[in-house]
């Protein structure tokens, strides 16, 4: 399969892991067996922060949801970056580069602080990352050389 298509099928999953991962928000822990022991203190606690009333919940629900905006924004740079990929692989690379190292990151804090989904689907879509990579690395090289020879003109 050509890079790109990896890129693709990476957004795809990343996408997949937006909608999960909102989903399984939307089930507060609190409503849980013991949820509300740990929860209820969380909620009803408030302290003042940089002007603000805030609680741990607050802080809890709000990295929850930066989280989903982050796994959505993932999920159109490498959709983007597939397009990108196959104009100027060149320009692609890096920025490849740098989204495999997060979702490694993310793969990493997953299988440490959560449970087997989190980590295994970053796992997935940092292979189609890497696997783009190779990709891009092999089986672009002649395009690499003819945008070489263009800019050299």
């Amino acid at each position: 399969m050509k890079a790109w298509i990896w890129l693709r099928v990476g957004a795809v999953l990343q996408a997949i892991g937006t909608v999960l991962h909102t989903i399984a928000s939307w089930d507060p822990p609190s409503r849980r067996p013991g949820g509300e022991a740990v929860f209820g203190p969380m909620q009803t606690f408030h302290f003042q922060i940089m002007g603000a009333s805030r609680s741990h919940w607050d802080f809890y629900r709000g990295y929850e949801l930066s989280i989903t905006v982050t796994f959505a924004v993932f999920a159109v740079l490498i959709w983007q970056l597939s397009n990108l990929s196959r104009t100027d692989p060149r320009q692609a690379v890096p920025l490849i580069v740098t989204i495999l190292v997060a979702e490694i990151l993310l793969s990493a804090v997953g299988w440490e602080y959560f449970f087997a989904g989190p980590g295994g689907m970053s796992i997935l879509i940092g292979a189609c990352l890497a696997t783009s990579l190779f990709g891009l690395r092999r089986n672009d090289q002649p395009m690499l050389a003819t945008s070489r020879a263009a800019k050299a003109s």
